[in-house]
């Protein structure tokens, strides 16, 4: 009994551990004091990843009335009377746990407010401190397959006069193979409405009875007629495949305004995961002389909401036109110590086949200048230098505040990045490759990032064959051969390939035939012999058109040398006719009086026509010399046929064979 005990243990513990995790709720509690309320979050214990720094908590509150918080337990007041939903879309970083579920509360009997606030006094997410954006979006999380994302939209007006407008918001890029988003809803809080996301097409004079219809509904504004769309909306439908439309109302001089969205993150996302990706928002006032203005959010796909990580902008390359690619990364950090970094190493592992000499900073965070070389930094800079096994960016003289710093509220503040550009060698090897990063703050302990893998699209090389095939002891019973051929562009490893090959062989006489016999016997009766000479000789001509297809595995050791081993099964449709003349002469010989007699015969002679379809397959090796990856190249191919009788008959093949 005593032993049955653990494996029962076993039977109850392991089906709980194969549960899936709970889902978790990112609740909280209102709290009104006069025209203020207060929101205190209710969340999950937070689930600590092994090994990783402490799990902490992000916040995005929305208020209902287009006002927005990313505190921990921020206070609202109201502007207006009526009813609002609240909303809290939480992220845990460093967790384990699923993400938890955004939650929507009603504020209700709310009581107008002090005075309108200010521009300044709305929490947005505009990343200008000088004003002069029109338009910024942000992320509440990156996104992560299965996961809810929450994006905020900020736009104000920057013209002296009140405008109407229009949002317009851009998802899922073409340049990926299948979506990564799907639209769940849009929370405005000013007023704004879903409109139909019209072109040029829909852009009608004032004499167009729908014009006015339009214009009555409120979809259009009266500035929008006659006015082609901007360019810049043109530009954005040539990259995603995906858009939503809103309008606003009176958006007064200098006001600013908050809209949100949520997007569910497709299963497709996975296949991305480290991959940066791009949404996109266009801010149209109705007003031609106000400018339109665009905003473009990147975003990692990630498989963890770690803020120590590194992304590519392609995770799938066309190795044809890599030779005009240039790849860009971007590392992400986070300072999780108890006080200020004042230097932040990055290093890059560089791929091989990418230029390290080649790499050229984009964009980075904290913002400061390039290091001048000819003297020690003194001031805050970011050097770059090359490494003997990659390149490294170094913040000197910085201060980069740490999350569990005392008095650091704003998780923001605490993080930086470094997005760099570099340039792929056009022979590097085709083959998926990875990079990584090692960040260090002052002389703590490296942290080291995921990988990101880039792979390249396979990618067909057509190509274009010509030859001659013969037996090796008789070239002139050769025939000549054109074809195509298809493989993987410019492979590395080993790969498959297919051929077509047509076969043309003309009229051609075929070695001549002679057959003679002897027939003897005695005639009854008679004292007689006779003897019959028989003589015949074939003559037969024959052409063909034949169709094959080789099937080979194929390895190039180098740009000038492959090698490869196939089969391939052969169709040949023979044309012939044959000729032939047969003569007979009779002896007779007579013992009794010793007379003997020739008689000849006429010749018989008998031409027939004939068709013929015959069936071959063949097993060879080959070699190639030449540009053997793309362009053009010269084969040697020998092998042996299976002809009808069951025997193994030697071919060879030279063939001039250009790739594409």
């Amino acid at each position: 009994m005593k032993n049955l005990i653990p494996f029962a243990f076993l039977f109850i513990v392991v089906p709980l551990a194969a549960q899936p995790a709970l889902p978790r709720e990112a609740n909280f509690s209102i709290s009104p004091s006069g025209n203020s309320f207060q929101f205190k979050p209710l969340l999950p214990p937070l689930e600590q990843i092994a090994g990783a720094p402490k799990a902490y908590w992000t916040y995005l509150w929305e208020f209902g009335d287009g006002g927005m918080s990313t505190k921990e337990a921020p206070s609202h007041v109201y502007q207006r009377e009526g009813t609002f939903e609240a909303t809290l879309d939480a992220t845990a970083h460093y967790d384990n746990g699923k993400k938890a579920t955004r939650k929507k509360t009603k504020v209700v009997n709310v009581k107008a407010g002090r005075e309108a606030l200010t521009a300044t006094e709305i929490e947005n997410v505009f990343d200008d401190p000088k004003g002069k954006q029109a338009i910024a979006m942000r992320a509440a999380a990156q996104p992560r397959v299965g996961e809810e994302l929450t994006c905020v939209i900020s736009y104000r007006n920057k013209s002296p006069l009140p405008i109407d407008g229009r949002l317009h918001f851009f998802f899922n890029e073409k340049k990926f193979p299948g979506p990564h988003f799907k639209f769940l809803e849009s929370r405005p809080g000013n007023g704004e409405f879903e409109v139909p996301t019209y072109s040029s097409a829909d852009y009608l004079p004032w004499s167009d009875w729908s014009a006015m219809s339009l214009l009555a509904a409120g979809v259009i504004g009266e500035m929008a007629l006659d006015q082609p769309p901007p360019t810049i909306l043109t530009e954005a439908r040539g990259k995603y495949r995906e858009e939503r439309a809103w309008a606003f109302k009176n958006l007064e001089s200098g006001a600013s305004r908050n809209f949100f969205l949520s997007l569910e993150a497709a299963p497709t996302l996975v296949k991305d995961v480290n991959t940066l990706i791009h949404i996109h928002t266009v801010f149209v006032p109705d007003d031609p002389t106000v400018p339109a203005e665009p905003y473009t959010l990147e975003m990692k796909i990630v498989a963890a909401h770690d803020p120590n990580a590194i992304a590519v902008s392609d995770n799938v390359v066309n190795y044809r036109t890599l030779g005009n690619k240039k790849i860009d990364y971007r590392v992400d950090f986070q300072n999780n110590g108890k006080g200020p970094a004042s230097t932040v190493l990055v290093k890059i592992e560089i791929p091989d086949g990418l230029h390290a000499q080649k790499i050229k900073p984009l964009d980075w965070q904290p913002k400061c200048p390039i290091c001048p070389r000819s003297t020690l930094p003194k001031s805050s800079c970011l050097d770059t230098m090359r490494t003997t096994d990659g390149f490294q960016f170094v913040f000197h003289n910085i201060y980069l505040p740490g999350s569990a710093q005392e008095g650091v509220e704003k998780r923001d503040s605490t993080k930086g990045f470094v997005k760099y550009r570099i340039e792929a060698d056009r022979d590097m090897p085709k083959y998926s490759f990875r990079s990584r990063a090692k960040i260090v703050f002052d002389r703590e302990a490296p942290i080291y990032t995921n990988y990101t893998r880039t792979r390249f699209k396979m990618g067909l090389s057509p190509g274009v064959k010509v030859g001659w095939n013969f037996v090796p002891d008789s070239l002139r019973s050769g025939f000549f051969f054109i074809g195509a051929s298809l493989s993987p562009f410019k492979s590395w490893r080993m790969y498959p390939q297919v051929e077509l090959l047509a076969g043309l062989k003309g009229l051609q006489d075929l070695p001549e035939v002679r057959i003679q016999g002897v027939r003897s016997g005695q005639v009854p009766g008679q004292i007689l012999q006779d003897t019959t000479l028989f003589d015949t000789l074939i003559q037969a001509q024959r052409s063909f058109v034949s169709f094959e297809i080789p099937l080979l595995l194929r390895k190039n050791f180098n740009k000038r040398l492959g090698l490869g081993f196939g089969i391939s099964a052969r169709i040949a449709l023979e044309e012939g006719k044959t000729r032939t003349e047969t003569s007979q002469t009779d002896i007779i010989y007579s013992q009794a009086t010793g007379i003997r007699e020739v008689i000849t015969g006429e010749a018989n002679v008998d031409v027939n026509t004939n068709s013929s379809t015959r069936y071959h397959f063949t097993a060879f090796g080959d070699l190639t010399f030449g540009s053997v990856r793309a362009g053009p190249n010269i084969g040697i191919r020998a092998g042996a046929v299976l002809g009808r009788q069951r025997a193994f008959k030697p071919f060879v093949q030279f063939s001039v064979e250009v790739k594409m």
